[in-house]
């Protein structure tokens, strides 16, 4: 029998509540672990950055990387285009969006003095990066090559000591 899933959210309906129906409807047993604003600092992985400023910064980055993610799948999975408008999303995707997303990515990079992303300490924004170059590389292998900033930054965060083993032992998905 498969481990009893857990769902960890704030003691509020949000973005919470759509999983909750879901998983209510379906029958899924599940653990609904709800947590109170004044607990939160306990959980949380602090790793959205150290002040306001990398906060803000990281929240755009995930914004921008999560809008790229949403322009990426449709082109691959929306069931309502032609072949047609999936071509032509998918060559904007290569020529322009992707491509202009990583030139500001290897700027910033290129000026960290630590080789994250916003300069200071790792952040959710420098894992989002590493997954969203990875999962573009499975379609365009030579992608980094006019990028070695953002090649370094990927074989950084490879080798944290914490991530490593999970990504040697990870089994290979095309998603």
């Amino acid at each position: 029998m498969p481990p009893k899933m857990r769902l960890v959210y704030f003691n509020i309906r949000g973005r919470g509540e759509l999983i909750r129906l879901a998983l209510h409807v379906g029958s899924v047993d599940f653990q609904d672990e709800r947590i109170e604003y004044a607990d939160w600092p306990v959980h949380k992985a602090n790793m959205i950055g150290k002040d306001d400023t990398e906060q803000i910064n990281t929240d755009i980055l995930l914004t921008q990387m999560n809008m790229i993610r949403d322009d990426w799948a449709r082109y691959k999975m929306d069931p309502i285009l032609r072949k047609d408008q999936r071509k032509y999303l998918e060559e904007r995707m290569k020529r322009e969006t992707l491509p202009q997303f990583l030139n500001k990515m290897e700027q910033g990079l290129a000026v960290s003095k630590t080789g994250y992303i916003l300069g200071g300490d790792l952040t959710v924004a420098d894992l989002a990066l590493f997954d969203l170059v990875d999962a573009a590389l499975l379609d365009t292998p030579s992608l980094l090559a006019s990028f070695p900033k953002i090649s370094d930054h990927r074989s950084k965060i490879r080798a944290l000591p914490k991530l490593s083993p999970y990504l040697s032992s990870r089994p290979f998905t095309k998603r």
